[in-house]
Protein backbone atom coordinates (compact mmCIF):
# COMPACT_ATOMS: atom_id res chain seq x y z
CA UNK A 1 0.00 0.00 0.00
CA UNK A 2 1.43 3.54 -0.92
CA UNK A 3 1.91 6.22 1.49
CA UNK A 4 -0.93 8.05 -0.57
CA UNK A 5 -3.18 5.34 0.25
CA UNK A 6 -2.62 4.92 3.86
CA UNK A 7 -3.54 8.80 3.98
CA UNK A 8 -6.46 8.39 2.32
CA UNK A 9 -7.91 5.28 4.52
CA UNK A 10 -6.78 7.70 7.82
CA UNK A 11 -10.06 9.76 7.74
CA UNK A 12 -12.30 6.57 8.02
CA UNK A 13 -10.30 5.31 10.30
CA UNK A 14 -10.73 8.32 12.77
CA UNK A 15 -14.50 8.83 12.45
CA UNK A 16 -14.92 4.81 13.73
CA UNK A 17 -12.37 5.48 16.17
CA UNK A 18 -14.61 9.00 17.14
CA UNK A 19 -17.67 6.39 17.83
CA UNK A 20 -17.29 3.99 20.37
CA UNK A 21 -19.75 1.10 21.25
CA UNK A 22 -22.71 1.86 23.28
CA UNK A 23 -22.11 1.51 26.96
CA UNK A 24 -18.49 1.75 26.51
CA UNK A 25 -18.94 5.38 28.13
CA UNK A 26 -19.71 3.90 31.63
CA UNK A 27 -17.34 5.20 34.36
CA UNK A 28 -16.24 8.08 32.24
CA UNK A 29 -16.92 11.85 31.35
CA UNK A 30 -19.53 11.92 28.36
CA UNK A 31 -17.29 12.40 25.23
CA UNK A 32 -14.31 11.37 26.91
CA UNK A 33 -13.33 7.65 25.65
CA UNK A 34 -10.19 6.61 27.00
CA UNK A 35 -7.46 6.39 23.96
CA UNK A 36 -4.43 4.37 23.92
CA UNK A 37 -3.11 6.63 21.53
CA UNK A 38 -3.18 9.14 23.86
CA UNK A 39 -2.10 7.71 26.71
CA UNK A 40 1.32 8.79 28.19
CA UNK A 41 2.22 6.11 30.53
CA UNK A 42 1.01 3.20 27.30
CA UNK A 43 3.18 5.36 24.81
CA UNK A 44 6.22 5.08 27.68
CA UNK A 45 5.40 1.17 27.77
CA UNK A 46 5.66 0.46 23.81
CA UNK A 47 9.01 2.93 23.69
CA UNK A 48 10.50 0.73 26.79
CA UNK A 49 9.51 -2.21 24.50
CA UNK A 50 10.81 -0.94 21.38
CA UNK A 51 13.88 -0.70 23.05
CA UNK A 52 14.29 -3.77 25.05
CA UNK A 53 13.54 -5.91 21.58
CA UNK A 54 16.26 -3.82 20.03
CA UNK A 55 18.72 -4.63 22.81
CA UNK A 56 17.30 -7.92 22.44
CA UNK A 57 18.19 -8.75 18.66
CA UNK A 58 21.81 -7.73 19.24
CA UNK A 59 24.50 -9.71 19.01
CA UNK A 60 25.03 -10.68 22.50
CA UNK A 61 26.71 -13.40 24.23
CA UNK A 62 24.96 -15.39 27.58
CA UNK A 63 21.43 -13.49 26.76
CA UNK A 64 22.38 -10.22 28.76
CA UNK A 65 19.57 -8.30 29.31
CA UNK A 66 19.39 -4.64 28.89
CA UNK A 67 18.12 -4.54 32.61
CA UNK A 68 21.15 -6.14 33.67
CA UNK A 69 23.36 -4.05 31.31
CA UNK A 70 21.69 -0.32 33.08
CA UNK A 71 22.78 -2.29 36.41
CA UNK A 72 26.23 -3.54 35.64
CA UNK A 73 26.80 0.36 33.85
CA UNK A 74 25.03 1.74 37.09
CA UNK A 75 27.69 -0.38 39.15
CA UNK A 76 30.33 0.87 37.00
CA UNK A 77 29.90 4.65 37.02
CA UNK A 78 29.43 4.61 40.92
CA UNK A 79 31.89 2.09 42.39
CA UNK A 80 31.19 1.13 45.78
CA UNK A 81 27.48 2.03 45.84
CA UNK A 82 24.83 0.19 47.98
CA UNK A 83 21.48 -1.52 46.66
CA UNK A 84 19.65 1.51 47.78
CA UNK A 85 21.95 3.83 45.71
CA UNK A 86 21.12 1.34 42.73
CA UNK A 87 17.64 1.58 43.01
CA UNK A 88 17.89 5.38 43.31
CA UNK A 89 20.14 5.03 39.84
CA UNK A 90 18.15 1.93 37.98
CA UNK A 91 14.79 2.50 39.11
CA UNK A 92 14.42 -1.17 39.34
CA UNK A 93 12.43 -2.12 42.56
CA UNK A 94 14.18 -3.39 45.48
CA UNK A 95 13.28 -6.72 45.43
CA UNK A 96 13.93 -7.12 41.68
CA UNK A 97 17.47 -5.82 41.60
CA UNK A 98 18.30 -7.81 45.33
CA UNK A 99 17.53 -11.02 42.89
CA UNK A 100 19.31 -9.54 40.02
CA UNK A 101 22.45 -8.80 42.08
CA UNK A 102 22.29 -12.30 43.64
CA UNK A 103 22.31 -14.16 40.06
CA UNK A 104 24.85 -11.48 38.93
CA UNK A 105 27.19 -12.65 42.11
CA UNK A 106 26.26 -16.55 41.21
CA UNK A 107 27.83 -15.55 38.07
CA UNK A 108 31.22 -13.67 39.54
CA UNK A 109 29.78 -10.56 37.84
CA UNK A 110 30.20 -8.54 40.63
CA UNK A 111 31.02 -9.10 44.26
CA UNK A 112 29.70 -7.59 47.63
CA UNK A 113 31.19 -6.37 51.09
CA UNK A 114 30.04 -4.64 53.51
CA UNK A 115 29.84 -0.77 53.22
CA UNK A 116 32.99 1.22 54.85
CA UNK A 117 30.44 3.51 56.79
CA UNK A 118 27.88 1.10 57.40
CA UNK A 119 28.57 -2.72 58.41
CA UNK A 120 24.85 -3.21 57.56
CA UNK A 121 24.96 -2.03 53.83
CA UNK A 122 26.86 -3.67 51.32
CA UNK A 123 28.78 -2.02 48.87
CA UNK A 124 28.74 -3.39 45.06
CA UNK A 125 31.39 -3.56 42.35
CA UNK A 126 32.30 -5.16 39.24
CA UNK A 127 34.95 -7.64 38.87
CA UNK A 128 37.13 -7.90 36.06
CA UNK A 129 34.57 -10.41 34.45
CA UNK A 130 31.90 -8.32 35.20
CA UNK A 131 33.69 -5.04 33.45
CA UNK A 132 34.05 -6.82 30.19
CA UNK A 133 30.72 -8.25 30.15
CA UNK A 134 30.19 -4.36 30.31
CA UNK A 135 32.28 -3.48 27.38
CA UNK A 136 30.25 -6.16 25.55
CA UNK A 137 27.13 -4.81 26.09
CA UNK A 138 27.97 -1.07 25.55
CA UNK A 139 28.17 -1.15 21.39
CA UNK A 140 24.64 -2.89 21.51
CA UNK A 141 23.22 -0.04 24.66
CA UNK A 142 24.78 2.90 21.98
CA UNK A 143 22.72 1.39 19.39
CA UNK A 144 19.42 1.12 21.01
CA UNK A 145 19.99 4.96 22.10
CA UNK A 146 21.00 6.14 18.41
CA UNK A 147 17.75 4.38 16.95
CA UNK A 148 15.24 5.60 19.78
CA UNK A 149 16.99 9.24 18.86
CA UNK A 150 16.30 8.52 15.12
CA UNK A 151 12.68 7.89 15.67
CA UNK A 152 12.16 11.04 16.71
CA UNK A 153 12.56 14.11 14.38
CA UNK A 154 15.88 15.48 14.63
CA UNK A 155 14.65 19.28 15.62
CA UNK A 156 12.71 17.46 18.62
CA UNK A 157 15.90 15.04 20.07
CA UNK A 158 16.88 17.48 22.33
CA UNK A 159 13.84 18.41 23.74
CA UNK A 160 13.03 14.44 23.90
CA UNK A 161 16.15 14.30 26.01
CA UNK A 162 14.93 16.94 28.73
CA UNK A 163 11.18 15.22 28.45
CA UNK A 164 12.84 12.19 29.40
CA UNK A 165 15.48 13.93 32.20
CA UNK A 166 12.51 15.48 33.83
CA UNK A 167 10.15 12.31 34.45
CA UNK A 168 13.64 10.71 35.73
CA UNK A 169 13.70 13.24 38.39
CA UNK A 170 10.37 13.15 38.83
CA UNK A 171 10.36 9.16 39.50
CA UNK A 172 13.48 10.44 42.15
CA UNK A 173 10.98 12.22 44.17
CA UNK A 174 8.61 10.13 44.56
CA UNK A 175 11.09 7.60 45.92
CA UNK A 176 12.33 9.68 47.61
CA UNK A 177 9.18 11.05 49.57
CA UNK A 178 7.89 7.45 49.90
CA UNK A 179 11.23 6.10 51.71
CA UNK A 180 10.97 8.93 53.86
CA UNK A 181 7.14 8.47 54.36
CA UNK A 182 8.19 4.60 55.25
CA UNK A 183 11.06 5.51 57.64
CA UNK A 184 9.88 5.21 61.36
CA UNK A 185 10.36 8.51 63.20
CA UNK A 186 11.74 9.52 66.70
CA UNK A 187 8.75 10.18 69.11
CA UNK A 188 9.11 13.71 69.99
CA UNK A 189 10.22 14.26 73.81
CA UNK A 190 7.56 15.46 75.75
CA UNK A 191 6.96 19.36 75.97
CA UNK A 192 7.11 20.37 79.60
CA UNK A 193 5.94 23.14 81.54
CA UNK A 194 8.34 24.62 83.44
CA UNK A 195 6.12 26.28 85.78
CA UNK A 196 4.39 23.15 86.63
CA UNK A 197 7.98 21.19 86.67
CA UNK A 198 9.75 24.07 89.28
CA UNK A 199 6.71 23.20 91.44
CA UNK A 200 6.79 19.62 91.01
CA UNK A 201 10.87 19.77 92.27
CA UNK A 202 10.30 21.81 95.45
CA UNK A 203 7.51 19.45 96.34
CA UNK A 204 10.26 16.99 96.42
CA UNK A 205 13.23 18.82 97.91
CA UNK A 206 10.67 19.70 100.90
CA UNK A 207 10.06 15.80 100.80
CA UNK A 208 13.26 14.99 101.29
CA UNK A 209 14.39 17.42 104.23
CA UNK A 210 11.45 16.04 106.26
CA UNK A 211 13.05 12.28 105.69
Amino acid sequence: MTIRAEAQRRPARKAVARAPAKGSMKGQAKGEAFRLTESPSHLLRRAEQFAADMFARSELLDGVTLRQSVLLAAIAESEGASQSDLVRMTGVDRSTLAEMMARMERRGLIARAAARDDGRAKSVRLTAQGRRRLDSAVPAMRDVDKALLAAVPAANRALFRALLASLAEAADRAMAESEEASTPKKAAAPVRNKPVARAAAAVRKKARKKR
